[in-house]
């Protein structure tokens, strides 16, 4: 099983625009708006005077906001066209208020993103960018005021700044191609001129800057060059560490770190370090414990809280989204900046688990990505066609007369890995990252993934639905961040880790199936179930490495196959269950359990509708499990059961299976099927001669 990789593009993030401009008219509802109404307001964009425009704009910005019928009605009218228009006013209040509802649009209707950037967008966005720096110049220096209008530019500016970088943001976290081009309007040292002054810009403006670099400078070329060419950046983002230690800079400082991972080539040549793996280690001893304090928040005593500030009275919500609004004209109640205060944080701590989780990557192959090389594996299609083309023949051609010429150069490779190094086992015991995430990250880890009773998953999703999300996006990510850590600790020699943390891998097994069942029983709901999935990828994890001292409960595997058996047939819930009930079965000393778990699997082998995922996971299940004689319950299931006379008739099925997946559209899925077919015609044939 994959770790958990990658930040941007992931469509479980909250959206990156949800607190929307406040003052706005919210929550209407029940309001019927006609298109005779409409057409008036948004005529008045075009009119000649600016005071109209300036509230046509205005109007349109609580318009949008009001509900869905509403807002597809004003986009039929071609208003994201006619809002791009105004963007090249020559009336600043016009631009601001502008700009103001195109965030406001975004931040409701996602898709019309896409649209932003088909209208050319980012042309009139990078017309505006010198006024905005220069504004800005002006307020940090604390400048003499030019004219009227220097002033009147300087007291909406941090507004103004944060809509535009949202906008921005928006645009970079919808698409790769969306990314290059927003690569060419050269914005780094606009957001770095943020992050420098962090002191003097209000913290919500910064956060933004902050919030949009990281997303440009992920696995982005162009931008690291940036870096590289500017090494004061890289210098401005450590002071940043060092400098900004209060409470409402900790999103700020978590930001730093992940910008500082995204560009570590950068910070490896420009560091004062030997080699790459001093660099490396260096980052991290710096980053780590600034990650490790920004776990410390109570998520219980914060859930408890909202309820009581929700039960106050003196909360609006935005009828539509559930967002915390302030009344019209009027400012937010100390209610209302609490919740608020409470989706930040969990934000927050979201990013630090996503840190987190990249930081159990190092030094492993499967993490050690670039993510540079697209433009390398397209240059190999047509050898890819080729392959596919003799696909079919590879498929029907393996038998047991020919398989060990097949296996022949795996056994080589399976030799030379038997024969690498282990490693300095006290070295790694001592190691500054595995006593770091055994003894601080992980216990806050198994904290934050606990549920709330009141707000995680409420029976009532309306209640608070932001902190709601939040909950269960920051339970989702530090059971990620877990996964991820018990999967590079599987990967450690001698399985030394679990040897010596045996007790704590138990506790662990025995705490992810009680909060299963106390998730499993809330209501249905997307987020529920995508935190059920990684529970059963942690139980893998941990099966993996506590092998024979799996602390098996008396409905553990009951319960794995009704999760199975609740799973979409697409899903990848499916082929996690299988995977986890291999370390159980596996188990010396539980013949019936082993009886229980092998009939189950040979039942979805034999079920023509299963998908090839399970399929394939499920016939590794089996080479894994009884791949010896020797074991206590291979004779009583494996062999009276008739499981290789079954297997044998699945060959055919298999063949079928495999020559069905196009390797140009499903190259790994191919792979791995084209595997699982070579080692079923060995696996045959080594367990009907293996008792001989």
């Amino acid at each position: 099983m994959g770790k958990q990789q990658g930040r941007r593009g992931n469509s479980k993030r909250g959206n990156p625009l949800s607190r929307v401009s406040a003052g706005i008219q919210q929550g209407t509802n029940d309001l019927v708006v006609k298109e005779e109404q409409v057409l008036p307001v948004i005529n008045k964009l075009t009119a000649p005077t600016p005071a109209d425009r300036a509230w046509a704009a205005s109007c349109i910005s609580n318009l949008v906001m009001s509900n869905e019928s509403t807002r597809q009605l004003l986009l039929s009218k071609r208003i994201v066209t006619l809002l791009i228009e105004r963007l090249t006013d020559d009336n600043q209040e016009v631009v601001e208020e502008v700009l103001g509802t195109l965030r406001n649009l975004a931040s409701v209707e996602a898709t019309v993103v896409k649209e932003y950037y088909n209208r050319d967008i980012l042309t009139p966005l990078a017309a505006l960018l010198p006024g905005i720096s220069h504004t800005l110049d002006n307020v940090l220096k604390n400048a003499p005021l030019e004219d009227v209008t220097d002033k009147e530019r300087r007291q909406s500016i941090w507004d103004y700044a944060e809509n535009f970088i949202y906008i921005v943001w928006a645009i970079s976290e919808a698409s790769d191609k969306y990314i290059k081009a927003v690569n060419r309007l050269n914005l780094i040292n606009f957001f770095i001129s943020f992050l420098s002054a962090a002191d003097q810009c209000p913290t919500r403006v910064v956060v933004a800057a902050g919030q949009c670099l990281t997303t440009l400078t992920e696995d982005n070329k162009d931008i690291l060059i940036e870096f590289k060419n500017h090494p004061e950046y890289v210098n401005m983002l450590f002071d940043i560490l060092n400098k900004f230690d209060s409470p409402d800079k900790v999103l700020v400082r978590v930001l730093a770190c992940a910008i500082l991972m995204n560009i570590k080539e950068v910070v490896q040549l420009n560091g004062s370090w030997d080699d790459e793996r001093d660099a490396m280690t260096e980052l991290n001893k710096i980053v780590l414990p600034i990650l490790v304090a920004s776990l410390d928040y109570d998520i219980q005593e914060a859930a408890a809280k909202t309820v009581t500030a929700l039960q106050s009275g003196r909360v609006t919500k935005h009828e539509e989204t559930g967002e915390i609004t302030p009344k019209p004209k009027q400012p937010l109640s100390d209610e209302e900046i609490y919740i608020q205060s409470v989706e930040d944080r969990l934000s927050t701590l979201q990013l630090t688990m996503e840190l987190l989780a990249d930081l159990c990557l190092v030094g492993n192959d499967d993490g050690d990505q670039d993510g540079w090389e697209e433009a390398e594996a397209t240059a190999d299609d047509a050898a890819m066609d080729d392959q596919a083309d003799g696909d079919d023949a590879l498929a029907d051609g393996i038998n047991e007369d020919n398989i060990d010429s097949y296996l022949q150069d795996a056994d080589s490779l399976i030799e030379n890995s038997n024969n690498s190094v282990e490693g300095d086992l006290e070295v790694l015991r001592n190691h500054p990252m595995v006593h770091a995430f055994t003894y601080q990250v992980f216990p806050q880890l198994i904290r934050l993934a606990t549920p709330t009773p009141s707000l995680s998953f409420p029976d009532d999703p309306a209640l608070c639905p932001t902190v709601t999300l939040g909950l269960g996006l920051t339970h989702q990510r530090s059971l990620e961040c877990i996964n991820n850590f018990l999967l590079t600790m599987n990967d450690m020699p001698s399985n030394v880790w679990f040897k010596e943390h045996v007790a704590d891998a138990k506790q662990a097994w025995q705490w992810l199936f009680q909060t299963a069942h106390q998730v499993g029983a809330c209501p249905g709901s997307g987020q529920r179930d995508a935190v059920l999935e990684v529970m059963v990828g942690c139980l893998w994890s941990l099966g993996r490495g506590l092998k024979q001292d799996i602390p098996l409960g008396a409905t553990d595997v009951a319960t794995l196959c009704g999760a199975y058996q609740a799973a979409h047939p697409d899903a990848s819930m499916r082929v996690k269950v299988i995977g986890c009930l291999g370390p159980i079965a596996a188990k010396q000393g539980d013949i019936e359990t082993n009886k229980v778990i092998g009939q189950f699997v040979m039942t979805l082998l034999n079920d023509g509708n299963s998908r090839p995922e399970v399929r394939i996971e499920a016939l590794n299940f089996l080479y894994d499990v009884y791949s010896d004689c020797a074991f206590d319950y291979d004779a009583p299931v494996f062999v009276q059961g008739g499981y290789l006379n079954q297997l044998k008739q699945q060959l055919p099925m298999t063949r079928s299976m495999v020559k069905s997946i196009d390797r140009r559209k499903q190259f790994d899925l191919r792979s791995r099927a084209d595997e699982a077919l070579t080692n079923l015609v060995a696996f045959i044939k080594y367990k009907a001669t293996e008792r001989r």
